[in-house]
Formats: C-alpha cells, sequence, structure tokens
C-alpha cells in the first residue's frame, strides 16, 4: 500500500470533537480551507465492500453529516464543481486517516514484538 501523496491533516482539515455531544467518540472533522471553510462534520456508516475489485483496489462506502456550518455558507452560490471537489476531498481526508491509522497500527504491533521478544 502506498501513503498518500500529500498530508491534508493540519492543511486543509483537523480533526475535533463533535461540537453537539462532547462525549460522542465519531470521527468529526472541520474543513480549514476553501468555500465549505470552518464547516464540521461528521463521517459515518463507514463500510467496505466484501471483494476487491478487478484492480485489486477496496471499495468503501460511508456518509456524513454537516454538524456545524458558518451562516455565511448559505449566502454562497457554490457550483457543482465545488460540491464535487468537496465530496472528492472527504473521501480523500478519509483515505489518509485509515492510512495514518493503519501506520499507527503497525508501529504498535512492531514496539509490542520487540518488547516481548
Amino acid at each position: 500500500m502506498n501513503q498518500p501523496k500529500k498530508l491534508l491533516k493540519d492543511d486543509w482539515f483537523q480533526l475535533v470533537p463533535n461540537p453537539e455531544d462532547p462525549y460522542d467518540e465519531g470521527l468529526c472533522i472541520q474543513m480549514l480551507r476553501g468555500p465549505f471553510s470552518h464547516v464540521i462534520l461528521k463521517y459515518q456508516n463507514f463500510k467496505t465492500k466484501p471483494e476487491l475489485n478487478v484492480d485489486g483496489s477496496l471499495t468503501c462506502d460511508y456518509s456524513y453529516d454537516i454538524l456545524l456550518a458558518p451562516n455565511s455558507i448559505g449566502e454562497k452560490d457554490l457550483t457543482d464543481e465545488e460540491g464535487r471537489r468537496f465530496e472528492k476531498m472527504l473521501g480523500e481526508i478519509l483515505l489518509e486517516l485509515l492510512w495514518e491509522s493503519a501506520e499507527n497500527e503497525n508501529r504498535d504491533s512492531n514496539i509490542k514484538k520487540s518488547i516481548t521478544k
């Protein structure tokens, strides 16, 4: 698995607590740049298809809820293209977070192996 080319975390988004429920441990992010800057959303219903695609890739499905959006978002005329870029960015963010999680899990696993030897 190749690491994503660019890191979006702390540039395009940051992880944040749920503004509606501080005890919620779900994955919430705040967009930091672009026309959706300051929007906070929560990823939900993440799942992968049971089989790999013909090219070896894996298809994932997810949904999200917008928890908080500045009033100015509703005042902007956003194009369909900006909406498509937003949706694509959400997918790229999720992939980056999955990659980071897998790396941390591998690192933790390697540390446990070296300690127990």
